[in-house]
Parts: C-alpha cells; sequence; structure tokens
C-alpha cells in the first residue's frame, strides 16, 4: 500500500477557492435541513459504484480522491478495500459527516478529509492518484469552461494508467422529468426543493458531453425505484469509468 493519502496533497484550498457563502449555504442546509438527495442522508455506497467493481480494477489500486465526497459513505466503501482516499468536499457540514463516518468506522487511519474546492484544481500532486472517483460531482458543474478544467486537472492527477470512475442523474430520471419546468436549460435542471442546479446525462452520448476526452471502457444506466419526497419515482443513474 502507498504511504497514505498524506503523500499525494499538494495544495489545500484557500477561503478565497472556496466557493461562495450562497453555494456552501446551500449544500450545508441539503444535509442538514433537506435531504432532497437521497444519497444526502443514506448509508450504503452508491449502487451505481457498486455496479462499476468489476472494471475498477481495485487490486492495483493504492490511493484513490473521492471528490464531493458528501457524508463519506463512498469513501469508507473505498478505505474498506485497502485503499488510501482522500476526501474532498466543498460543504462544511459534508466533511463534518464524513470525518463522523469515519470516527463509526476501522478506517479512520487510512482516509484524510479535506474542506476544499474541486473545481479550484484537485489539491494533489500530479500522476498521484490510482483512482479519482466523480459521484455526482460534477453534474452540478454547469459553466462549460470550468467543466473542462475540472477534467484536465483530473487527468494531470491521475497516474498513467489510472482510473476515473464518474456518475450522474439520467435523462430518462423520472423525479427530474416531473419538475421539467424547473428546466433553465437543455438537460438542465433546478431541484425546487433544494435550489441546487445539476446536468442530467444520456448514456449513449457520454463522449459527447465529458470532457474527458476519451471514450469510456464502460458506461451504465441503471433504472430503479427510490423515494423522494415522499414519493416514489423511476430513477436513471449513468455511470462511466474511463482510463487515463
Amino acid at each position: 500500500m502507498a504511504e497514505g493519502p498524506k503523500t499525494i496533497t499538494n495544495r489545500v484550498s484557500s477561503s478565497s477557492d472556496l466557493p461562495t457563502a450562497a453555494e456552501r449555504k446551500q449544500w450545508d442546509q441539503e444535509y442538514t435541513r433537506h435531504k432532497a438527495i437521497p444519497s444526502s442522508d443514506r448509508d450504503d455506497p452508491s449502487r451505481a459504484l457498486i455496479a462499476a467493481d468489476g472494471p475498477l480494477e481495485y487490486e492495483s489500486i493504492d490511493v484513490a480522491v473521492d471528490v464531493g465526497c458528501g457524508n463519506g459513505r463512498n469513501t469508507v466503501y473505498l478505505a474498506n478495500k485497502g485503499i488510501d482516499v482522500l476526501a474532498l468536499d466543498f460543504s462544511t457540514e459534508a466533511v463534518a459527516r464524513t470525518k463522523e463516518r469515519l470516527a463509526h468506522s476501522t478506517v479512520s487511519g487510512s482516509v484524510d478529509v479535506l474542506l476544499a474546492d474541486a473545481t479550484a484544481g484537485l489539491p494533489v500532486a500530479d500522476q498521484s492518484a490510482d483512482l479519482i472517483v466523480d459521484s455526482y460531482f460534477s453534474c452540478h458543474i454547469l459553466k462549460e469552461a470550468t467543466l473542462d478544467a475540472y477534467f484536465t486537472d483530473v487527468r494531470r492527477s491521475l497516474v498513467p494508467d489510472g482510473q476515473f470512475y464518474w456518475s450522474g442523474l439520467g435523462v430518462e430520471d423520472e423525479y427530474y422529468q416531473s419538475i421539467a419546468d424547473s428546466h433553465p436549460g437543455e438537460n438542465m435542471i433546478v431541484d425546487p426543493l433544494n435550489d441546487i442546479p445539476k446536468k442530467l446525462y444520456n448514456a449513449r452520448n457520454l463522449v459527447a458531453e465529458l470532457p474527458f476526452g476519451d471514450v469510456p471502457t464502460v458506461a451504465i444506466e441503471l433504472l430503479f425505484e427510490d423515494e423522494v419526497a415522499g414519493n416514489s419515482y423511476q430513477r436513471s443513474i449513468v455511470s462511466a469509468v474511463f482510463n487515463n
């Protein structure tokens, strides 16, 4: 195993790099009040990440970065596989929940948790991560230039032949179809339950929609029933694995 996540840390975002107070407040309130996103209050790791277990080469992964770690459910899942994990989020509430989850786990010594804005640059050294996990993070980046810069930074941070796991919500998602009036643009929505914007994705068009620069080794769409605000919907999760 590598020496640990501290060995890949290059810079921690300063306060000037963090999102505006309004953006932090939106996400902090999602964790403390709204919980409109089911994963905000869920203990199990993402079912899409579990579905990608086959394509992800865990036996060759020593260090992973969990970008937008949320409540830490995926962070602990990765650490339980013997991986050293650097968990990043710009929400103080998310970071607090990740640290609390780790305190009740057996893998806290394998994880470093940082309050950092990944859109200001991933706080890791060049070619230092074997795996970068983006579970519903970059789907919230609506500005094309910011998204391009983020994906460029992902590739900078990965070792040669490292892997990038990505997931977002699909255009077939029934809940988001039900709030179509909140769409500010094509395949973009603002959830009225928490005012958080996101882009929806088409599993058959990820090469054009994700500026990674390569074809994914695998693309998956999961359709399943889940609850949002007490109502049941058919949800759609789109995910992909890329090799650097």
